[in-house]
């Protein structure tokens, strides 16, 4: 009996190896991780059992009673923070995400009206699946005509029920009698609980739902494990959500990221009885910035050195602007936030230079003595509600010189400023509205100004962009020519903490206000690449099935491994 065992053992070996080794390439795909000796249970059929539900938002989801839900995580990659497109436009773009693997810049699912979609080329994965295994059996249940006649013409059993009970039963009852390989239940009465009450367990109703289709999978997964081929089979359980809904996120937990979205906030679970389990928390969204500043809003409430002299920009000098800026409103017309020059006006008349936004973007504007024009060098978008930082700084190379700009420490562009001369004027330092026509007024705050006579490379730009002070650790400290935190919290100026010490007074009417905000947090695109996303589900899927995804499909997700 060894001896059969022995050569067993060795003949799997080797057909394992020559598997592997044929299939390097997809390096990516989910590990095999069932190391028995047991023929039917190592060669198990894949299988797939796919749970979407509308509505539920993930931190709500987590702290509810759903114990059926949770019995799975030791064995899942889950996350209570996934996330959705958070520019979604509707209910049916996230079903596509959900189902396509793509955002709606390629489905073009934007509405219930399913009218020009671009399903024809980034389908379904029903059909990508079909398309590359004929035996693979598909059954969809749903209670949404939209979502039955939309998006499951490729399944080969479809049923329209009533009620999400009714699918409940369907999707027993298919697993107990069906052999279809990839099964899908989708659930809509926690989203029409969350419309009627609100998306958050504070309200009974919507916590109830959720704790009624925690209840369905417990049934769901009991069918599972009861199917007569079941220890012969290897089954991928995913169990999503397609988003939240909307719900005020107490301000002590609002970040201002996408993870204080709650109509994006949806949870993924990917549950094996192989897998370790692996959970994937909110992540790194910035630094934290405390203080108390002057909200510079209108034409009425500004802040200005007279005696500015000693920031004068004439044609030799090199110098770095840096400062923080919270928008509170989307975009702005051309108002000022810091400038010296004499006005700023139309047809941008006077010497000097000017920081103003424009649309969703911030710009430096000039104009010099020689060349009797102005320029400008743009920056980058800013977000509302967000402490982000600016920077832009003069440079000499081969004797030419340049002006470029920063956000957060990242290159935004740059123009050349050897011909314009001198900016240098009498003019005041100002903070604010800049008197003259032809722009909009701000509603900014703005903290943490630095002003150095000296070209700071764009390595330390970067590093220190996000920092909310300054002191000698800073490897330029002793070239800054005023340095102007703004948290001062009280009084009638802004005060210097440079070597020259020229305050900023004040004018207008106006409160010291606290803030507790992120600096500099990642964008949600790069913020939402760090977690589990709707759109990385048929990915996921697709490669549980070993079928090689192509190039050609273009898809957005990414698949997610338990280690």
């Amino acid at each position: 009996m060894k001896k059969y065992l022995s050569l067993f053992h060795l003949t799997l070996f080797v057909v394992v190896t020559a598997i592997v080794s044929c299939n390097k390439k997809f390096t990516r795909m989910l590990p095999d991780t069932k190391y028995t000796d047991t023929v039917t249970v190592s060669y198990g059929q894949r299988k797939v059992l796919y749970l979407i539900v509308d509505g539920a938002r993930g931190t709500s989801v987590n702290a509810s009673n759903t114990p059926h839900i949770k019995t799975l995580l030791s064995h899942s990659i889950y996350s209570w923070v996934a996330v959705n497109d958070p520019e979604a436009t509707s209910i049916a773009n996230n079903w596509a995400d959900l189902l396509t693997g793509v955002k709606k810049e390629k489905h073009k699912v934007v509405d219930m009206s399913f009218d020009n979609t671009n399903l024809q080329n980034y389908p379904v994965l029903f059909r990508r699946i079909k398309e590359s295994n004929p035996a693979i059996s598909i059954a969809a249940f749903t209670s949404s005509a939209d979502f039955a006649n939309h998006l499951t013409t490729d399944a080969d059993k479809m049923k329209l029920l009533n009620t999400d009970e009714e699918t409940r039963t369907a999707v027993v009852e298919n697993l107990k009698t069906d052999t279809a390989s990839l099964v899908v239940g989708h659930f809509t009465d926690v989203d029409k609980a969350g419309a009627q009450s609100g998306y958050d367990t504070s309200f009974p109703a919507y916590k109830a739902a959720i704790e009624k289709f925690d209840g369905y999978v417990g049934d769901i997964m009991t069918a599972l494990g009861q199917r007569p081929n079941f220890e012969r089979e290897d089954w991928l359980v995913v169990i999503a959500s397609s988003g939240g809904g909307p719900f005020t996120i107490p301000p002590n937990q609002n970040d201002n990221t996408i993870f204080s979205n709650p109509a994006a906030n949806a949870f993924i679970l990917y549950y094996n009885p192989n897998y370790k389990p692996r959970i994937i928390v909110k992540p790194f969204t910035g630094n934290r910035y405390i203080g108390k500043t002057i909200r510079l809003k209108g034409d009425a409430v500004t802040a200005q050195i007279d005696d500015a002299g000693d920031y004068n920009i004439d044609d030799t000098t090199n110098f770095t602007i840096e400062l923080k800026i919270k928008k509170n409103e989307e975009a702005f017309f051309w108002p000022s936030v810091l400038g010296k020059r004499n006005e700023w006006s139309a047809g941008h008349p006077s010497v000097g230079w000017v920081i103003y936004l424009e649309n969703h973007y911030w710009y430096l504007e000039w104009r010099g003595t020689k060349d009797g024009d102005y320029h400008q060098v743009r920056g980058a978008d800013l977000k509302k509600d967000k402490w982000e930082n600016i920077s832009v700084k003069c440079e000499t190379r081969a004797g030419r010189r340049f002006i470029r700009t920063y956000t957060n420490g990242a290159f935004n562009n740059e123009g050349e400023i050897t011909a314009s001369g001198s900016l240098s004027n009498n003019n005041a330092l100002k903070l604010g509205f800049l008197n003259g026509n032809g722009h909009g007024t701000p509603d900014v705050y703005i903290t943490d100004v630095r002003f150095f006579k000296f070209t700071l490379p764009d390595a330390t730009i970067d590093r220190y962009a996000c920092e909310t002070s300054i002191d000698q650790s800073h490897p330029y400290f002793n070239f800054l020519a005023g340095y102007w935190p703004a948290t001062d919290g009280q009084g009638t100026l802004i005060k210097d903490y440079g070597p020259l010490e020229h305050d900023f007074q004040m004018q207008g009417t106006y409160p010291w206000e606290s803030f507790n905000d992120l600096i500099c947090p990642p964008s949600d695109l790069s913020l939402a690449e760090l977690v589990p996303q709707t759109t990385d589900i048929p990915a996921q899927i697709i490669t549980w099935f070993k079928i090689a995804s192509k190039q050609s499909w273009d898809l957005d997700g990414r698949v997610w491994l338990d280690q």
